[in-house]
């Protein structure tokens, strides 16, 4: 497999999935450079439909529990946007297995390598390359709020990644010292639908109060507090959004255990 086979595998994997695996949930593909805008885009919109991954209030998958809320007004009145974590399946590879042996299965494949001819790659997956990287999350979970820890800046980063019933999405993210605990600073996405990972409204000019942060008996952290932000401006490569500025977006956030992960040192 080579470099740059694992970004493609992120894209065209829930277009694997979307054959039915009765699995923990699989999770989203992760950010991914500018050119792949057309497949992530597609990706994510694919598995959502095909329920892969539930958001805001729907029913939770098996392997799912909810992390935390946040509660926030974005425009149109105050909306819940939970965080999840996502346990995958034990068996997820034996399920794909099975589900590759299928019409559906290799319908799925072909769609997925179409999309890669598309973007111009050259390059091809087989099921050896989906089975590869679907097993290697076997019995894993993935968490869509964490604490990382950045020991070259000493630096505590607590990623909050909200859904809503809406399909909307809020992603607040704020900096402490791993000391001290006192706030650095704090940033503010929002995504009127989740599916369009680069229509964002985004601000750095976010007002914080901490109400609790500390860290727990089990080696994670609790966190709760208020926020608000105005302005918010549209990235430059959204494509629908309603306006260039969202006036305001405030609310509340409450998470009473959040897994605690290290950034890896560089060199290593």
């Amino acid at each position: 497999m080579t470099r740059h086979r694992p970004l493609l595998l992120a894209a065209s994997l829930p277009l694997i999935l979307l054959a039915g695996c009765k699995q923990d949930a699989a999770p989203a593909a992760g950010n991914a450079a500018s050119g792949m805008q057309a497949a992530i885009e597609q990706a994510a919109g694919d598995a959502a439909d095909a329920g892969a991954l539930p958001g805001g209030d729907a029913p939770l998958q098996p392997g799912q529990s909810v992390q935390g809320m946040i509660e926030a007004d974005v425009g149109k009145g105050t909306q819940r946007f939970r965080s999840l974590s996502t346990k995958v399946a034990d068996d997820i590879a034996e399920q794909l297995d099975d589900k590759l042996a299928t019409r559906k299965g290799s319908q799925a494949l072909e769609d997925a390598n179409r999309k890669l001819e598309k973007l111009g790659t050259g390059m091809k997956v087989d099921a050896g390359d989906v089975r590869d990287v679907v097993g290697s999350m076997a019995g894993k979970t993935f968490h869509e709020a964490v604490v990382q820890k950045i020991d070259i800046i000493h630096v505590l980063q607590v990623n909050l990644n909200g859904k809503a019933g809406d399909g909307s999405q809020v992603e607040l993210s704020m900096r402490f010292d791993d000391k001290t605990l006192a706030l650095d600073s704090a940033s503010l996405n929002y995504r009127p639908n989740s599916k369009a990972v680069f229509d964002v409204y985004s601000s750095k000019t976010v007002q914080v109060t901490i109400e609790r942060f500390e860290r727990t008996a089990d080696d994670t952290y609790a966190i709760a507090g208020t926020f608000s932000a105005k302005d918010l401006a549209a990235s430059s490569m959204a494509k629908k959004l309603d306006s260039k500025m969202l006036p305001s977006a405030s609310g509340r956030f409450d998470y009473a255990s959040l897994p605690l992960k290290a950034m890896p040192k560089f060199g290593r």
